[in-house]
């Protein structure tokens, strides 16, 4: 059985994956119409491995016999000034999701929770990738600045990320 402020901080983490998962949809939604096929290609992958990220921590709180609170998820934009800003977002989700499992592992530690210390080491090598992707992303469009054909040939290169990316 999972102590209480584990299962706490667990349930907060589940809410900030789903939030990244909703704010890459959006982010998705916002590439698609400026057709950048690329980037939303990659986003619309970052959705789906988000809920992934969820569900992963829903079933272990689960197999742990506690109880998974879904919280309610903001709304998102869907509208960005630009690509940079939007990819910015990115990274700061990607912050906030690797400062939310940090936060976790010292609660599980403090705890004595060998089983969730275990099970939480995956999501910290996850999130060296993920932090890893999107500050590169960022520093792309950051080089590309107003230069839309250079912003296309990072679009086609982002798109054939996406198709590689399992």
């Amino acid at each position: 059985m999972l102590k209480k402020e584990v299962l706490e901080a667990l349930n907060k983490q589940i809410g900030l994956e789903l939030q990244a998962m909703y704010e890459y949809l959006g982010m998705a939604i916002y590439f698609e119409q400026e057709l950048l096929k690329g980037f939303a290609a990659w986003f619309r992958k970052q959705t789906g491995e988000e809920q992934s990220h969820a569900q992963k921590l829903i079933d272990y709180v689960l197999d742990r016999g506690g109880q998974v609170k879904l919280p309610a998820i903001p709304a998102v934009e869907t509208r960005f000034a630009s690509p940079l800003e939007a990819v910015k977002g990115a990274y700061a989700a990607e912050c906030r999701n690797t400062a939310g499992i940090n936060s976790c592992c010292a609660v599980a530690e403090k705890a004595d929770d060998l089983a969730t210390q275990n099970m939480l080491q995956w999501f910290v090598g996850e999130q060296v990738e993920e932090e890893k992707w999107s500050s590169e992303f960022v520093a792309l469009v950051e080089k590309v600045g107003s230069s839309v054909g250079a912003l296309y040939q990072v679009d086609h290169r982002i798109g054939e990320m996406a198709e590689k990316k399992e």
